[in-house]
């Protein structure tokens, strides 16, 4: 067991895979204010596999439009930037994160993932707020666990066997091995990625929202919450049983200002998005 040093992961993290030129520029043009969405569409018709992937998402029950949306460029004038950065960052997301493992059961792990982004979302829209990040903060609030199956899959497995072994959380377990957490190493790679600081910041402290500065509480308490949420239905990561949180939910909610428990209604709303977010979500092509 052999602890990483802080300069050691820098230069670990800078050797993972960078995000693909072509979302990286599509990324960058749906933060362009003068971009439109003919060009936008260019951009994305230019990777064959992302258009298609694109277009089953906008055309799945997740947003149950009434009829078929057969072009980019109306998909984009009909959702909007917002929506199309969460479909392009999914599919760049499930290809990273659905790689076969043996210390991840990846299928658990990407349904965890878009869990906490759609709870996430949902819980912007009951607390009326426009929090910009939330969905693609809580779809990559666990990619630091790829990075230590990526980077050190002996020393990961080790990790996950005695995570199971005890009934610990992994985020306790890997400060043991590695000396920092999937918190900081998913952050580390998301602003790698050049994603913007609020997702850096959910990313690193989901565990700890008590820690970040003042700026970014808001986005942070949610994913921490939706992170809690996902586990609480029973839709965690397979190797933890709980969420690992410093805080009781009561907490994040006060910190809210959302009233809990939450009503039955409520809950049941976020199971059925969960249940049709999740097959929307997982019909990519790699």
């Amino acid at each position: 067991m052999v602890e990483w040093k802080s300069a050691e992961l820098v230069s670990k993290i800078s050797n993972l895979p960078t995000l693909p030129s072509t979302i990286s520029a599509i990324l960058y043009e749906l933060s362009n204010p003068d971009s439109s969405a003919v060009d936008l569409a260019k951009l994305i018709a230019s990777d064959q596999s992302l258009a298609g992937n694109v277009l089953k998402v906008v055309n799945s029950a997740y947003y149950s439009f009434q009829r078929k949306i057969s072009s980019l460029t109306e998909a984009i004038v009909i959702l909007g930037y917002r929506e199309i950065r969460k479909i392009v960052l999914s599919v760049t997301a499930f290809k990273f994160i659905s790689d076969v493992s043996k210390n991840l059961n990846r299928k658990k792990l990407w349904d965890h993932a878009l869990a906490c982004a759609i709870i996430a979302n949902l819980l912007t829209r009951k607390l009326k707020i426009l929090e910009e990040g939330c969905f693609e903060a809580g779809l990559l609030h666990d990619i630091g666990k790829v990075v230590f199956d990526y980077l050190d899959a002996e020393s990961f497995s080790e990790v996950v066997d005695e995570t199971l072994s005890k009934g610990a959380t992994l985020y306790e377990i890997e400060q043991k091995y590695f000396g920092t957490t999937h918190a900081e190493v998913g952050s580390l790679l998301a602003r790698q990625w050049n994603l913007p600081d609020r997702i850096v910041k959910a990313i690193q402290y989901h565990h700890t929202p008590d820690k970040v500065e003042d700026d970014f509480k808001k986005i942070v308490n949610i994913i921490s919450l939706a992170n809690y949420l996902s586990y609480d239905f029973s839709l965690g990561d397979s190797i933890s049983s709980s969420a690992g949180l410093i805080m009781d939910i009561s907490e994040l909610c006060k910190n809210l200002s959302l009233e809990y428990p939450f009503d039955e209604a409520f809950l049941n709303s976020l199971k059925d998005a969960i249940t049709i977010g999740i097959e929307a979500f997982t019909q990519f092509e790699k």
